[in-house]
């Protein structure tokens, strides 16, 4: 769901407390939401300029589509000085005031305490939300400060605590509406964590993903255990059809090369794009692994 759908959502949401009690039936939820889809429709708002910006969402906005730093940090300050619970605007709000990286995870530190601390007064960590978080509309806004602060302390090599952050995520997100399962894998793979990473494994059914099968295959290449990491590699190898193409361009063997491959898009999975896209966001496991990428190969020739 995209944030203008999360919007959306927010001003029926808006709409029902306006409009009705707590004792509805789905029949007049029903009719409410048809009322309100036309009204909405018939007023679909333009697009919000620095003159007609009211509230938080709106000057959000202006600042994910400013041309320049100083005009994106400007108005992401007046979205959180609006509503100092915006996460979003706090996250964007210290992504453009950073100096360097370690000084941007320990701004992103604080930030995700007093998130936290917000969430816990507002309700959102009693016992029925946890595990459901993302499913709940408010909740979405704080999973996306933690995954951000997640990436962070990748980027500063500080791989513990990332996946601390990233177990806490997967406990109040159980369905992993974000991925998370993906990153957590190759950290367990990084630590040779091999009981955790068959939980984690078991946990989401043992699905043949492609980010799930590589680092497994990696974790137990390491362990020298290489009986479990050809199984894992053979079961890579039926998920994703390019597999043995992205080991020949990851040892600059053939004609391709990694130009050429746009990913800001997203991707396909079961193909390359796939691939490369757990090369570049997983850097900290694949470092120094051409001796496995060299052995894969040869194992699926």
């Amino acid at each position: 769901m995209s944030k203008e759908t999360e919007k959306l959502f927010k001003e029926f949401h808006k709409y029902l407390e306006e409009h009705s009690d707590d004792d509805l039936t789905e029949a007049e939820v029903e009719r409410l939401m048809n009322e309100f889809v036309v009204q909405y429709n018939s007023s679909i708002p333009a697009f919000v300029t620095k003159e007609t910006a009211e509230n938080t969402d709106d000057y959000l906005e202006l600042a994910h589509n400013a041309t320049c730093m100083k005009d994106a940090l400007k108005y992401a300050k007046k979205a959180l000085k609006l509503d100092p619970h915006n996460f979003d605007a706090e996250s964007l709000v210290l992504e453009l005031k950073a100096k360097d990286s370690t000084n941007l995870v320990q701004d992103y530190a604080k930030a995700v305490q007093r998130a936290t601390a917000f969430m816990e007064e507002t309700g959102y960590f009693d016992e029925e939300y946890i595990g459901d978080f993302w499913g709940v509309l408010e909740t979405r806004p704080y999973m996306r400060l933690r995954c951000k602060y997640v990436n962070v302390l990748i980027e500063c090599g500080m791989i513990g605590q990332a996946r601390d952050e990233c177990k806490e995520l997967l406990r109040l997100c159980e369905r992993d509406n974000m991925g998370i399962r993906f990153l957590l894998m190759h950290i367990y793979a990084y630590f040779e964590d091999e009981e955790a990473a068959l939980t984690l494994h078991k946990q989401f059914d043992s699905y043949d993903e492609t980010e799930l099968l590589l680092p497994l295959s990696i974790l137990y290449y390491k362990k020298g255990i290489f009986t479990k990491a050809v199984q894992y590699l053979r079961k890579l190898n039926g998920a994703n059809r390019d597999l043995k193409r992205f080991l020949k361009i990851v040892l600059n063997e053939g004609d391709e090369d990694f130009e050429g491959f746009e990913l800001e898009g997203g991707y396909r999975p079961g193909t390359i794009e796939e691939l490369m896209v757990e090369l570049r966001d997983n850097g900290f496991l694949f470092i120094n692994m051409d001796t496995y990428f060299e052995w894969a190969l040869q194992q699926i020739k």
